[in-house]
């Protein structure tokens, strides 16, 4: 006898009521069944994004990042009405997130290289923290990569649970040895990563459905690459500065400057008359440490639209209209 393929409790599900709707003479909306089949696609998604990283690795993709991000913080354990420390730079889904989780945003400064904030730097903060800490939240700085490892070590030691906010750093997350959010290359929808599956089974947040553009990653990050190499070019002798390695050693689709000191907001408002908006990059009305480092950046830098299918003339006036507003 031929053996029967073993088949899904959802396929089966699918198929009875799909031989009911038939049965009854109810037109099939085809749409729909495909939005179905979609939505069991998901566990195949995070295990082919799980395969980009080196070490056994459980991941879960979650419809949006300030969902994940507060899942995450749940799952770790955290008690409502704590601190949960995170880097002055940090953004407002991460801020939102946090409060959504029910802990309080405590901002400390930034590296003036790195822009981030690293173990060495909050090792000297924690006894000034509000009391009680809860987490910490580690950002990367709009696509540059975080040391996870020493964010790891600074975890045993401590014993504070950390969930690194990466969201841009789909091209340069490839460890998870505390949990960490990333984007998805198709803009919509990120996923959670850690080590430790029990972690990632404890998350309750809404699965992503959709594509998530891991097909189309190869000649995304192309793209994003050229057109960040085309821009340096054009602003060469331009007083701006890049990222270390953006557009070369690492891409994103996050395209952020330093200015000269004190005129990001001048440039930001001549951009804005030629149609150019920008994103402010800053410390937001929270409780914070003394962040002078951060401070200074919210009055130096600048976050600039940018995306993958930028062609040469539209790279041309870009960088002629910074120009023009520095």
């Amino acid at each position: 006898m031929q053996a029967h393929p073993q088949v899904s409790p959802e396929v089966r599900r699918q198929a009875q009521a799909e031989a009911a709707l038939a049965a009854a003479g109810v037109p099939q909306d085809f749409a729909a069944v495909e939005r179905v089949l979609r939505q069991g696609l998901t566990p195949g998604l995070d295990a082919r994004l799980a395969e980009r990283f080196d070490r056994p690795t459980a991941v879960r993709a979650v419809a949006d990042r300030v969902a994940a991000l507060t899942a995450a913080l749940v799952a770790s354990g955290v008690r409502r009405g704590g601190v949960c420390i995170v880097p002055a730079l940090a953004s407002a889904a991460t801020l939102e997130a946090i409060a959504a989780a029910g802990l309080r945003p405590w901002l400390v400064d930034v590296d003036p290289c790195s822009w981030m904030f690293d173990p060495v730097h909050l090792r000297g903060r924690l006894g000034q923290a509000p009391p009680p800490i809860e987490a910490i939240v580690p950002t990367c700085a709009f696509g540059r990569a975080p040391d996870m490892t020493a964010w790891a070590a600074f975890q045993r030691e401590t014993g504070l649970p950390i969930v690194v906010d990466a969201t841009d750093g789909f091209d340069v997350v490839m460890e998870a040895p505390v949990p960490v959010i990333v984007g998805l290359p198709s803009g919509r929808g990120v996923f959670v990563a850690s080590q430790d599956a029990d972690f990632v089974a404890r998350l309750d947040a809404p699965a992503f459905v959709g594509d998530a553009g891991l097909e189309g990653w190869s000649g995304q990050r192309l793209r994003l690459a050229t057109a960040a190499q085309r821009l340096r070019m054009l602003l060469l002798g331009a007083r701006v500065g890049f990222q270390p390695g953006w557009g070369m050693s690492w891409v994103s689709d996050a395209w952020v400057v330093s200015l000269p000191e004190g005129t990001a907001p001048i440039v930001a408002a001549r951009l804005a008359e030629m149609g150019y908006a920008t994103n402010p990059v800053g410390p937001g009305v929270v409780i914070r440490d003394q962040t002078p480092v951060a401070d200074r950046l919210a009055q130096s830098v600048l976050s600039l639209p940018f995306h993958a299918d930028l062609g040469i003339a539209e790279l041309d006036e870009l960088a002629e209209a910074v120009r023009k507003a520095l």
